[in-house]
């Protein structure tokens, strides 16, 4: 496996992420946000915003998960306040939590005063999405790709990222029934069991409070949190196309397509409900075939915008 370091920039000036926005590249800027509001929040400045919201957390999360979630994510999933969320992000002796993908209808203006993101990219009238996460250290996203571009803020502790592209990906051994999901552990790689891993391209960083990155569509990453931590990030710009999935679906093999069809009448037709076992994992590929077939858009019910 070939990992190497992911430069980190310092700099004001958003031309050099516009610019790594249309090259495809990652990039890692420090000092961008400096001057966004955003760019202070805190747990306790988190908790004075939304310490009385209900919000659903995963709680007691296995410490070397590496994003497979064994019996569902739903097991893990607890109804709370956030202020007793933040609590136990604090607490050093209980198992991980995480706040994922969260997103209050009533801190939306808030969000978008702070985190200022459209003016960084300019996407027209496409649908763009900003998401909060917040967890205690050793916290885990697991290797998954997502369908659209994304800016990702770190704004409180550090978390460890390891991306590699999305050409990559039979390398990274896609799961069988989701290939947007890797059970690959790219901290302690099994070489026995992953074999193929040693010829991905594996680039690595550490983010850091004030840190973005732009993470391409389509780009394989995985995210560990080194302590308690607080991110923001905004998935932006047209979706990864029905046509470079299949193009990868069809090079992973009879295995995969074999699969997808499979799921495309157990889910789509049939109606089946989708055993999700991966964090805040999308529907599956079968299903992603089955809404492009009927409803012409392989984004459907997997696109961050229309949730």
């Amino acid at each position: 496996m070939t990992i190497s370091k992911l430069e980190k920039i310092r700099s004001c000036d958003p031309g050099l992420l516009r610019a790594a926005v249309a090259k495809r590249r990652p990039i890692i800027i420090k000092g961008l946000i400096d001057d966004w509001l955003g760019s202070h929040w805190d747990f306790e400045k988190l908790t004075e915003l939304m310490g009385a919201v209900e919000i659903t957390a995963l709680i007691n999360l296995p410490r070397a998960s590496g994003g497979k979630l064994e019996g569902g994510q739903q097991i893990y999933e607890s109804t709370m306040y956030f202020r007793d969320f933040v609590r136990l992000v604090h607490e050093a002796d209980s198992a991980p939590c995480y706040l994922g993908y969260f997103k209050c209808e009533s801190l939306v203006q808030c969000m978008n005063e702070s985190f200022p993101f459209s003016t960084l990219a300019n996407t027209g009238n496409l649908a763009s999405d900003t998401r909060l996460w917040v967890g205690s250290k050793g916290t885990c996203s697991g290797l998954h790709s997502d369908l659209k571009d994304n800016f990702f803020v770190q704004i409180k502790g550090n978390k460890l990222i390891y991306l590699a592209p999305f050409e990559d990906s039979p390398y990274l051994y896609p799961c069988v029934d989701n290939i947007v999901n890797s059970p690959v552990d790219l901290e302690w790689v099994d070489y026995l069991q992953f074999p193929k891993v040693a010829q991905a391209r594996i680039v690595t960083a550490t983010m850091c409070p004030g840190d973005l990155i732009f993470i391409p569509k389509g780009w394989w990453h995985y995210l560990k949190s080194e302590s308690a931590s607080i991110s923001v990030n905004h998935w932006f710009g047209l979706p990864v196309s029905a046509r470079e999935y299949l193009r990868m679906l069809i090079r992973l093999g009879s295995p995969y397509v074999s699969r997808a069809m499979k799921d495309m009448i157990r889910y789509g037709v049939k109606g089946e409900v989708y055993h999700k076992d991966f964090f805040f994992t999308p529907v599956s590929t079968g299903e992603r075939l089955y809404n492009y077939l009927r409803y012409g858009d392989f984004s459907k019910e997997n696109d961050p915008a229309k949730d």
